[in-house]
């Protein structure tokens, strides 16, 4: 299945720059995008391989499809494509219902990776409080399973502290990443490619790869959010029941988990973002064992709790060989 990521937020928050930091720096990926606009992402013309009326590839791989003649249409554009993405990201407009945008996510050939919403951290408060556009601003944060609060930059200490109450106020379940420029690492808004992760268990003390620097370390000389990893790799066999309560006791801290379980029933594709988590059977996975990975900030993060957790729900007391 193709994970389906949702980018909201209100006019000028920042998501066409977002966007185009993943278009750029799509990583090993091939994105897809279906956006409102080719201009709004200002596409460079050396990333441009081709393009007509409604379609732009890339020569990075990647392919954007405007929303001009609907979403539906668009999406068969890519889901049709040959390769098919590995990624389909959605620019919702401003005034969009992000939460209707998200059921697409339960397309047979998909799978909702998560609901990012960016606000202007400067004047989304006061945003919020227009007649016009307020319930549109609070319901595209109400939707979201990750929020990016951009634009710090522009806000004070004292208002940065005020924004975050405030919106932990409209969305609890959410956790909030301040930004500036739209500087968000692809791993975090997107989730990590679990593929074949280094057999132990690890956390941000001792990784040491360049991938992983420029991952952790991404915000660190604008002064804002740096990031930390949790890794988890055993050769057991978990309990089907066991998963559900592993994944409903990762704490909030924890901003995105992905990996896959191997169960006495075949193999489960497990992530989650935010509040929301999903446990998908996978007969296509060539894989056994378990591998898990982690994200969320670094001063907040919580290694020793998903060790525990980990240890607790996902291996037997009569085969305990974790690396």
């Amino acid at each position: 299945m193709i994970p389906l990521t949702i980018i909201g937020g209100y006019l000028g928050a920042g998501k066409s720059t977002l966007l185009q930091r993943l278009v750029r720096e799509p990583g090993d990926r091939i994105l897809g995008l279906l956006i409102n606009d080719f201009g709004s992402i200002n596409i460079d013309a050396e990333l441009i391989a081709s393009a007509d009326h409604d379609k732009v590839e890339l020569t990075n791989g990647c392919i954007c499809c405007s929303l001009a003649d609907g979403f539906h249409e668009a999406l068969e554009t890519l889901l049709l494509r040959d390769p098919t993405p590995d990624h389909i990201l959605v620019e919702a407009s401003g005034v969009a219902d992000v939460h209707s945008l998200a059921q697409y996510g339960h397309h047979p050939e998909l799978s909702l990776s998560g609901v990012l919403v960016v606000v202007d951290s400067e004047t989304v408060r006061d945003k919020s409080k227009d007649p016009y556009v307020g319930r549109t601003i609070t319901r595209h944060i109400e939707a979201a399973d990750l929020i990016i609060a951009n634009k710090q930059d522009l806000a004070s200490d004292a208002e940065r502290e005020r924004l975050k109450a405030w919106l932990a106020s409209v969305n609890p379940a959410a956790p909030i990443l301040p930004t500036t420029s739209a500087n968000v690492p692809i791993d975090i808004a997107l989730g990590h490619r679990v593929t074949d992760p280094t057999p132990s268990m690890l956390n941000d003390r001792n990784l040491a790869s360049p991938e992983a620097d420029h991952l952790f370390d991404a915000n660190r000389t604008s002064g804002h959010a740096t990031f930390a990893r949790w890794m988890w790799q055993h050769d057991s066999v978990c309990l089907p029941d066991d998963v559900e309560p592993f994944l409903k006791a990762i704490p909030s801290t924890i901003w995105r988990l992905k990996g896959w379980l191997e169960t006495g029933d075949g193999i489960l594709e497990i992530q989650k973002v935010g509040a929301r988590h999903s446990i998908r059977a996978r007969s296509d996975m060539n894989k056994t064992g378990q591998s898990l990975i982690a994200i969320g900030l670094a001063d907040t993060f919580e290694s020793a709790r998903l060790d525990q957790l980990a240890a607790q729900h996902l291996t037997t007391p009569d085969k305990d060989n974790t690396i």
